[in-house]
């Protein structure tokens, strides 16, 4: 299944409730496209009224969080897989017995901006081979020359939107996600961004770069359970969906990695 809006999507269980809005302080305009500059604080400045805390608080929350094993993580990434409306059955994130995945690995960037932290996404580019058109972490397969998995996390985040592996805290790891479509095998690890962090777009793979804050993830209508047509079938899709500054719906092997961090922080949605 790819990422594109599918058609006839619509919400389950009523009509769609409002969505906080991510893109506070980012202007009419949009997100940042191909070749644009990304700055941390310069680009995203503080919106009135609204605070996470300050970064040092968050910062010591997600470092402890990280560092901790997740006990229903099959659990999280299976709830955030589709669900065949008419066999009811869930696509599985269980690795084959074989366990020939090809394996790949992404960085989960958290921005410490002053108005609170805020998650790093970016929309790749639609001709890629793999997951094309998609909203993700910043990433790709094993490499060669990496010389383990989170380099290769890091290298892919140099690649893909120019961040130097400098400024990346690296925190903790989440447990490994595997992916059918593409039979990967992703190792996700969590990385701490300054204010300062500078961003810039590779044209040639990533169409643009969103941040939602962990505040407008976390929250209750954030979660929601939509319906998609896809191949003539209907199937329910676990989303975050948010605007950033357009609405987006975060779906997907992303979404439950997403989950990952969040559930370490008490977020729960997921049961409902």
């Amino acid at each position: 299944m790819r990422s594109e809006q599918p058609r006839g999507e619509r919400q389950v269980g009523g009509p769609r409730p409002p969505t906080t809005s991510s893109g506070c302080g980012r202007g009419a305009g949009g997100g940042p496209k191909a070749g644009e500059h990304v700055a941390g604080s310069g680009r995203w400045p503080p919106c009135a009224g609204r605070s996470d805390g300050p970064p040092g608080g968050h910062a010591r929350r997600l470092r402890q969080a990280a560092s901790q094993p997740l006990p229903n993580w099959r659990e999280v990434y299976e709830s955030f897989s589709p669900v065949d409306i008419e066999t009811g059955e869930r696509l599985s994130r269980s690795l084959p017995a074989e366990e020939d995945a090809r394996r790949a690995a992404v960085l989960v960037p958290v921005l410490l901006e002053p108005d609170g932290a805020r998650l790093v996404y970016t929309v790749r580019k639609d001709h890629l081979n793999d997951h094309a058109g998609q909203i993700s972490f910043p990433g790709g397969g094993l490499d060669a020359r990496d010389e383990s998995l989170l380099d290769t996390a890091l290298r892919e985040a140099e690649e893909e939107i120019d961040l130097s592996r400098d400024l990346v805290e690296v925190i903790g790891a989440l447990e490994d996600m595997y992916i059918p479509p593409s039979n990967f095998r992703v190792s996700p690890y969590v990385g701490l961004l300054p204010p300062e962090a500078e961003m810039v777009i590779a044209p040639d793979e990533v169409e643009e770069i969103f941040t939602v804050s962990l505040r407008t993830l976390m929250a209750p209508k954030t979660f929601r359970k939509v319906l998609w047509q896809r191949d003539g079938r209907d199937y329910e899709v676990p989303v975050f969906a948010v605007e950033a500054p357009e609405p987006r719906n975060i779906w997907g092997a992303t979404a439950g990695m997403t989950a990952a961090l969040l559930t370490r922080l008490g977020w729960q949605e997921h049961l409902r």
